[in-house]
C-alpha cells in the first residue's frame, strides 16, 4: 500500500472506529467511514492477544497483501481492519477469503 493509501494517525484511528460502520467475522473486524480524501485509505490494527512483536508484523504484511489483493480503491471508505486474536498466520488462504468476502461486504454497502 502507498503511504497516500495508509491511515496512520491515532485520531483517525479513533475517528473511523468509533463512528464507522462495521462488518465482523470471526478473525476480522472492520470499521469504514465515507472517505475525506479523494482516495480511500486503509489502516490495520494488531493488538498485542495476537502475540510478539514479530508474529504481529507477519500478520500485518498478511494482512496487508490480502488488501492489495481485493483491489478496494474504488470504495468510498476510509477504513481499518482490526484482526482478532483467533487470526492464525498459518491459515492463511483461508482467511484470504473471509477477509476479501468481508471487503466486498463493505464496497456493497452504502451510507
Amino acid at each position: 500500500m502507498d503511504k497516500k493509501h495508509t491511515v496512520k494517525a491515532h485520531l483517525e484511528f479513533d475517528r473511523i472506529i468509533r463512528h464507522g460502520q462495521a462488518v465482523k467475522t470471526a478473525h476480522f473486524a472492520i470499521f469504514f467511514l465515507p472517505r475525506i480524501e479523494e482516495y480511500p485509505r486503509a489502516g490495520i490494527s494488531v493488538g498485542k492477544k495476537n502475540g510478539m512483536a514479530v508474529r504481529r508484523v507477519k500478520i500485518k504484511r498478511q494482512v496487508r497483501a490480502m488488501i492489495e489483493k481485493s483491489n478496494p480503491w474504488d470504495c468510498p471508505y476510509d477504513f481499518i481492519v482490526v484482526i482478532r486474536p483467533s487470526y492464525d498466520p498459518r491459515g492463511y488462504h483461508e482467511l484470504e477469503g473471509e477477509l476479501l468476502k468481508a471487503l466486498s461486504e463493505m464496497k456493497g454497502t452504502e451510507h
